[in-house]
């Protein structure tokens, strides 16, 4: 599927990507696409980006932190970043872009649990070939994240870039674009795109970009109630690309896809005694769980959790992850909410634990 002739490649070159903080997503790609509807983008090329880049503060001290913690961990490129600063808020920092990155390839998240019983999230992020980092945070306030970036985003596009310190003067801002991720209160989120979402546009309401939302979540979050009242508080920004959905989960089991179905937010619960939930790149209010198997990927991941009872070892995550993984799946990720784990594998599996 494409996204009405944009690619993030020409968004880049019109230098709108170093410093920006819009919209990204993972759309659609084999047996991701919904049958009879457009493949356009959430928004016509040119439409007004109302959302501003979230604030991401650090002292001079922190940031060279930053810089200097960066850390080759294979050859994907995947790397490791900590990071110290304050949380996110919504005031734009001066002179930045807010601009939307849109894609077009596909990804597959779901959220199980482990023998014990105990709440995890996996997914596959799928899109063109970049570095990719963990961020691991540790916030002012005492919160900390783990969650996973794509450095494209802050100007990284090749390995080569981080020895270049002109290239890297923006890398402290990965902060800012948590692709996935998951905070000390067990709270989790990831997107999908969805192309045919279009979120309701409310007078007095702050304008949040697609992805940004995703750090207000891990930084100010404590439940997936909360997280549905950050959807419920600002208007979601999709200008510029394609529309977005989101899984949500936290350490309780309590699990939810949110997204917006003419325009008005809604919350998609598993159904009654079903125990896990998956999302791919389909829009989810359009259909009935009895219909979501004619999506493939959503398909094989219901067959597997289905068999199991929603009960999933990290390494049989890890394994139904390649069962429907890409060409172009970049990293695979698998977070415990119970234990505040990762595990991330680029080119091999990389096991990270939130920070007390």
């Amino acid at each position: 599927m494409t996204t009405a002739g944009i690619t993030r490649r020409t968004l880049l070159v019109a230098g709108t990507a170093s410093a920006s903080l819009g919209l990204a997503g993972c759309a659609s790609g084999a047996g991701g696409s919904e049958p009879g509807k457009s493949s356009t983008t959430s928004a016509e090329t040119g439409t007004q980006q109302h959302a501003q880049p979230l604030s991401i503060a650090q002292t001079d001290m922190q940031k060279q932190a930053t810089l200097d913690s960066c850390t080759r961990l294979d050859g994907h490129p995947t790397f490791h970043l900590t990071w110290e600063g304050a949380p996110a808020t919504t005031s734009a920092p001066d002179g930045a872009n807010a601009a939307a990155l849109p894609t077009g390839y596909a990804c597959t998240l779901f959220a199980a649990a482990d023998a014990d019983g105990a709440p995890l999230v996996a997914r596959n992020f799928d899109w063109d070939p970049a570095p990719a980092s963990v961020v691991e945070s540790k916030l002012n306030n005492g919160r900390s994240t783990l969650a996973v970036t794509d450095l494209r985003y802050v100007g990284i596009e090749s390995e080569s870039d981080l020895g270049n310190k002109q290239k890297t003067q923006d890398l402290p801002r990965c902060e800012a674009y948590a692709f996935d991720g998951i905070n000390d209160s067990g709270v989790y989120i990831g997107l999908a795109a969805d192309a045919s979402a279009r979120a309701e546009v409310v007078d007095g309401r702050e304008w949040l970009g697609g992805l940004g939302v995703q750090r207000m979540i891990l930084d100010h979050a404590d439940t997936v109630k909360d997280a549905i009242e950050v959807f419920d508080t600002y208007n979601i920004d999709f200008a510029g690309g394609p529309g977005l959905h989101y899984l949500l989960a936290d350490r309780s089991g309590a699990k939810a896809v949110v997204e917006f179905d003419a325009r008005k937010l809604a919350v998609i619960r598993p159904p009654s005694g079903q125990p896990w939930m998956c999302l791919e790149n389909f829009h989810m209010s359009s259909f009935a769980e009895e219909d979501r198997i004619t999506h493939s990927r959503y398909s094989t991941c219901a067959k597997t959790l289905d068999s199991s009872r929603g009960k999933v070892s990290v390494d049989d995550t890890v394994n139904l992850l390649n069962d429907v993984r890409q060409p172009h799946t970049q990293w695979q990720s698998v977070y415990g909410l119970s234990a505040g784990t990762l595990r991330v594998v680029g080119k091999k599996p990389h096991d990270y634990r939130l920070s007390a």
